[in-house]
C-alpha cells in the first residue's frame, strides 16, 4: 500500500516534475493510474477537498509564526501538536529540532517511508508575516516555501486516517530544520547521517509550481568566499574611489 502515499502526495500538486509524461515508463503510469481508481484513493481524495477550510486555517497560523533558519521551535511545537491531533502513533523531536511523527505500517516490515516539508522560511527574525487575502491569494512572506507543505503533510494524515488506508512500512512524517539558507540542509542531513531511522524512500513537499515532480535527490554545497582589498566607509571609499591612507581612516 506504499504506492497508494505516492498516489495522494502527487495529487496534491506540490512537486517538481523534470521528465515528460513521454519519458515515463508505461508500466508507472498504469500503476498509477490503477491505484488512482482505488476506492480508499478516491475516498481520500474527497476529504482532502472537504477540509480545505481547516486545510487553509493551519496554513495561516503557522505562516503566522516566522521560523527563519536556527529559530524553527516555536513553529515546530504548533506543527507537532497539528501531528498529533491528526492522529500519528508516536512523537518526537530529534536533538537538531526536527519534529517526526510516526504513522505505523501494518507488516511489521523494516525500513520508513519518509514524507517531509521545510519548518524555515528564507525571511529574517523581524519580517512582518501576517497573511492577508488579496482576491482569492492568501499573501504573506513564506506562505508557499515552505508553509504551504506544512498544511498539506497534516492534510494528507488527515486523508489517509479518515479513508483508513494503510501502508506496509511505517510512515515518517517530518517538518525539518535549516532548509534555507545557512541552515544548510542540516534537519535533512542529520536524518539520513546521523538519525539512525531506516530510511528506505524519502518524499519531499517544498514551494515551486504546482504539477512538478523531481525524481532525484538534491544536495547542498557551501563555499565561503574571502575577499582582501582597501578598505573604508561605504559612503566615502566606494568602488573605484581611493582608500584612506594609515593614520586617516575614520574611527
Amino acid at each position: 500500500m506504499n504506492k497508494l502515499l505516492c498516489v495522494l502526495t502527487c495529487g496534491l500538486g506540490l512537486f517538481s516534475m523534470t521528465m515528460t509524461a513521454q519519458e515515463i515508463e508505461k508500466k508507472y503510469t498504469k500503476e498509477v493510474d490503477r491505484l488512482a481508481k482505488n476506492k480508499k484513493v478516491e475516498e481520500a481524495f474527497g476529504y482532502i477537498k472537504s477540509q480545505k477550510d481547516a486545510t487553509t486555517q493551519d496554513l495561516i497560523t503557522l505562516t503566522e509564526i516566522l521560523a527563519p533558519p536556527f529559530m524553527e521551535t516555536e513553529r515546530g511545537k504548533v506543527f507537532a501538536q497539528m501531528l498529533e491531533e491528526a492522529g500519528v502513533d508516536s512523537i518526537w523531536t530529534d536533538k537538531v529540532g526536527n519534529v517526526i511523527g510516526l504513522r505505523k505500517g501494518v507488516s511489521g516490515a523494516s525500513g520508513y517511508i519518509g514524507v517531509d516539508a521545510h519548518l524555515d522560511v528564507v525571511f529574517p527574525e523581524g519580517t512582518d508575516v501576517t497573511v492577508k487575502k488579496v482576491g482569492d491569494t492568501l499573501k504573506a512572506p513564506g506562505i508557499g516555501d515552505d508553509t504551504r507543505g506544512l498544511a498539506m503533510l497534516i492534510s494528507m494524515l488527515k486523508a489517509m486516517n479518515k479513508a483508513e488506508i494503510k501502508t506496509e512500512k511505517g510512515l515518517l512524517i517530518v517538518g525539518t530544520v535549516g532548509e534555507e539558507g545557512l541552515g544548510d540542509l542540516r534537519g535533512m542531513k542529520y536524518m539520513f547521517n546521523e538519525s539512525g531511522l531506516d530510511i528506505d524512500a524519502w518524499i519531499a513537499i517544498d514551494g515551486g509550481s504546482m504539477g512538478r515532480i523531481s525524481n532525484a535527490g538534491l544536495g547542498s554545497k557551501r563555499y565561503k568566499l574571502m575577499v582582501k582589498g582597501p578598505g573604508g566607509h561605504s559612503w566615502g571609499f566606494w568602488l573605484g574611489q581611493s582608500a584612506p591612507r594609515p593614520g586617516q581612516g575614520h574611527r
